[in-house]
């Protein structure tokens, strides 16, 4: 049973530097928090209840557990995510990889500023689908997962885990097994001194002795021993914790997580798999002592319990401060001014302190200032950039390689930082008031959009001179040795001039245009170069880099970039990317025709890399879809999951068929539900057993060992020979999976070309289907071009090009 609560929290003010959220592209000012904050803060206080979530993913957890938790409950709850989710796809932008990470890492962040939880995470990197236990052992060393959960466990201290899976084939994804399986050790590791006994002399993590672990029974009701209630109206907001969970669901937004905010009761069931008490499943802290006098001196709970007080002295004050500076982006050896001010909006007389930390360098900026009511104290500082200040970026991407898939943490007195989302804010500012109380803030640069309003940016360090190249990766033929171009773009990241000249660096006996000067004399200010690169007459097959620098005056070098992150959902970051680019040589035949229409697809780079083979690439718009003439088009190329992301392709679908019924040639690369159900194929197409089945949400076959055999099926289809001929060399080099959503059933019109398998798993046929339509072909493929052409490997880019060759009278059967 729980207890319904006063107000609960629905600001951000009194989350910590390192999970601060935004509220949106026009953002919350200086504030109290309010008395919603209070009553949340203060439900905090006076006891030590401590729950530890573990799975593996973004969006794995139990976002409404953690909300009856954490509003419900007043637990100090945290969900630890083995991965930031590298491995998915991204539907509303461009980044896959480390850039997904990053943006689902801040994804997960918003949910938890709404269900009131923190997050952390271990230092594996998701390298996609695995179908079990052993194939996830191949990538990740089995004894770093458990170390790293050991870890946040001390660090946390819970004296609760609840495991999200079962750590059994039952979970599906095979790192789904790998989360479980991390819970069930490290409840028995973490508190064993012998175990990573590193932890302890080296991060000063004593053994922590969890006393129950629960796992979730969402899918076992007949196994649960405790259910707790989400249907609990929340009288602040107006809402359940359900519905307030779900708010944070769908700040999922790159993985298509968006969910109804359902009302009406709502069971969350757990079973008990370990306890060290004695007292049972009955209640969640049963037989556990959750009393203040209980927690430990210089502990974690000591240390909430600390800071939830200094939160609800500060909100109950009536004094806010802010803190901002004069600059947005800011380079090394720059001078930048930081203001911090404060308002005594309340009846009393108070003393307020503010403190400064710049690139780890803390200071104050004033002592025990009186302010009286009505008062208003500004105090403006100016700080020097250390020459030697690192770039902004996420600290577990400061390392450039990531053996056995692990990324590489800060060690020594940075240690600590390992496994939080992200590490501390550039510049941060700390206020006091003699009641107690304090405040941190990120210190921001703001500034005013006169559609959105206040609109406020974390303070990040750039280069002074960043450096961009593009294309940034390319597959070129091996018989081709046309001239390519490439082009520089300078971006200005300090205040003063700077002058110098730019080259691009190329391997020997490749020719490139002759360096350039630039001269940028203001903050922002963007010069583009274009260079044109020229391989060797006759060019062998490899990998082979181009390096973009730019020389300054004094003799500095700069060769790096940065990208930002930036979504109204997420708090912005950035990345910092090598100006640098790699391209691989290969033996690749095009057609003679190379014109051909694109429908772009989620995070689809695809088009670009068809366009560095030399291939005309016309991106098809929306009013061409609708009206446009399509016979300019030998063929149209449809992106991965674009009848989710183009609207106009579901409306004018019956064009794109027409379009083939005359002539033209269609492939569609890997869709998902939205394809499938919908009927858009010429010819019936099934997810399902048996083609026009009910339309469940069923589990797509795909073959997601990237090395799997392939066994051809059609030796002689031209799709497999034309032209390129395609061998078992074409099947070598591939990255993170074979395909997705392959079809399950197909109508007889369709012509499977290709079989292939995971380990120890019956033959999949459905990822390469082929079907004569009127006097053209339709292609439907699941084969993952959307990884594998980025990545520039030859074998993808030799079979793309087939099916795009694929002519009506050459359809083979």
């Amino acid at each position: 049973m729980i207890v319904r609560p006063a107000i609960p929290v629905v600001l951000s003010l009194l989350l910590t530097l390192l999970s601060s959220r935004p509220a949106g592209a026009q953002q919350l000012g200086p504030s109290t928090g309010g008395l919603v904050a209070v009553d949340q803060a203060r439900r905090f206080l006076g006891h030590n209840k401590r729950v530890l979530m573990i799975g593996a993913h973004p969006d794995d957890e139990d976002t409404e557990l953690l909300t009856i938790l954490a509003r419900g409950l007043g637990v100090e709850a945290a969900y630890l995510s083995l991965t930031r989710g590298e491995g998915g796809q991204n539907l509303i932008g461009s980044e896959l990889g480390a850039g997904l990470g990053v943006l689902r890492t801040e994804e997960l962040l918003g949910a938890r500023s709404l269900d009131g939880a923190r997050q952390y995470f271990t230092r594996t990197y998701d390298f996609g689908y695995s179908k079990g236990l052993p194939d996830t052992w191949r990538t990740w060393p089995k004894d770093s997962v458990l170390k790293d959960v050991v870890r946040i466990i001390r660090r946390f201290q819970p004296q609760v885990i609840v495991s999200v899976f079962s750590g059994t084939p039952r979970d599906g994804h095979g790192q789904h097994q790998a989360a479980g399986w991390a819970a069930r050790e490290a409840f028995q590791a973490a508190g064993d001194p012998t175990r990573f006994p590193e932890l302890l002399t080296e991060e000063a993590l004593a053994p922590w002795t969890p006393l129950k672990l629960y796992r979730s029974a969402r899918f076992d009701t007949a196994g649960a021993t405790l259910t707790l209630e989400g249907g609990v109206l929340d009288q602040a907001v107006g809402q359940s914790f359900l519905q307030i969970a779900m708010r944070g669901r769908s700040l999922h937004r790159s993985q298509d997580m968006g969910v109804l905010q359902r009302m009406g009761p709502s069971l969350v069931r757990l079973a008990l798999e370990a306890d060290r008490t004695g007292a049972g499943g009955g209640a969640l802290f049963a037989g556990v002592d959750t009393s203040v006098a209980g927690i430990l001196p210089d502990s974690p709970a000591a240390s909430d319990q600390q800071r939830r007080d200094e939160d609800v002295r500060f909100a109950t004050s009536g004094v806010l401060c802010d803190a901002v500076s004069d600059d947005e982006q800011v380079a090394p050896g720059q001078r930048v001014m930081f203001s911090l001010s404060c308002w005594n909006a309340s009846r009393d007389t108070t003393s307020v302190t503010g403190a400064l930390t710049v690139a780890g360098q803390s200071s104050e900026v004033f002592r025990a200032r009186l302010l009286e009511p009505g008062g208003m104290l500004t105090a403006n500082v100016t700080r020097t950039v250390p020459a030697d200040a690192p770039l902004t970026q996420p600290y577990f991407l400061a390392e450039p390689t990531r053996p056995g898939a692990l990324y590489a943490w800060p060690t020594g007195p940075n240690a600590a930082v390992g496994g939080e989302p992200f590490g501390p804010a550039f510049a941060r500012a700390e206020f006091r008031l003699a009641s107690g109380g304090a405040l941190r803030r990120e210190v921001v640069y703001r500034y005013a959009d006169q559609a959105l309003g206040e609109i406020r940016h974390p303070v990040v360090v750039v280069p002074r001179v960043g450096v961009a190249l593009d294309p940034r990766s390319g597959l070129w033929a091996e018989a081709d040795a046309l001239e390519r171009v490439y082009t520089v773009t300078l971006r200005h990241g300090a205040r003063d001039t700077t002058a110098g000249k730019v080259v691009l660096e190329v391997p020997a006996g490749w020719t490139a245009s002759a360096s350039q000067p630039f001269r940028l004399t203001r903050e922002g200010e963007e010069a583009v170069v274009r260079f044109t690169v020229r391989p060797a007459t006759v060019p062998k097959p490899g990998r082979y880099l181009v390096q973009a620098v730019a020389q300054d005056a004094s003799g500095a070098r700069y060769a790096v970039g940065v990208v930002p992150i930036e979504y109204p959902h997420i708090h912005p970051r950035q990345l910092v990317r090598p100006a640098s680019a790699e391209i691989v040589i290969a033996r690749l035949a095009l057609p003679p025709v190379r014109r051909i229409g694109y429908i772009r697809g989620a995070a689809d780079r695809v088009p670009e890399a068809l366009h560095g083979l030399g291939l005309d690439v016309v991106i098809l718009s929306a009013d061409t879809l609708a009206r446009g003439d399509l016979t300019r088009y030998r063929a149209i190329v449809v992106g991965p999951r674009a009848y989710e992301t183009e609207p106009a392709l579901l409306e004018f679908n019956d064009r794109l068929l027409e379009f083939a019924r005359r002539g033209g040639t269609v492939v569609v690369q890997y869709q998902q539900q939205t394809y499938f159900r919908g009927g858009f194929a010429p010819y019936p197409l099934s997810l399902t057993e048996r083609p026009g089945e009910a339309p469940l949400r069923v589990s797509a076959p795909r073959v997601a060992e990237e090395d799997a055999p392939v066994t051809v099926l059609q030796p002689g289809h031209p799709a497999l020979g034309v032209p390129n001929r395609i061998g078992p060399e074409d099947w070598t080099g591939w990255v993170q999976e074979r395909g997705l959503y392959f079809a399950r059933s197909w109508d007889a019109a369709w012509t499977p070309l290709l079989e292939m398998a995971d380990s120890g798993e019956p033959p999949l046929r459905g990822g390469l289907l082929v079907a004569a339509t009127g006097k053209g072909v339709y292609v439907y493929s699941g084969l993952s071009f959307f990884r594998e052409l980025p990545a520039a490997v030859p074998g993808a880019a030799r079979l793309l090009v087939n099916l795009i060759a694929l002519r009506g009278d050459a359809r083979g059967r």
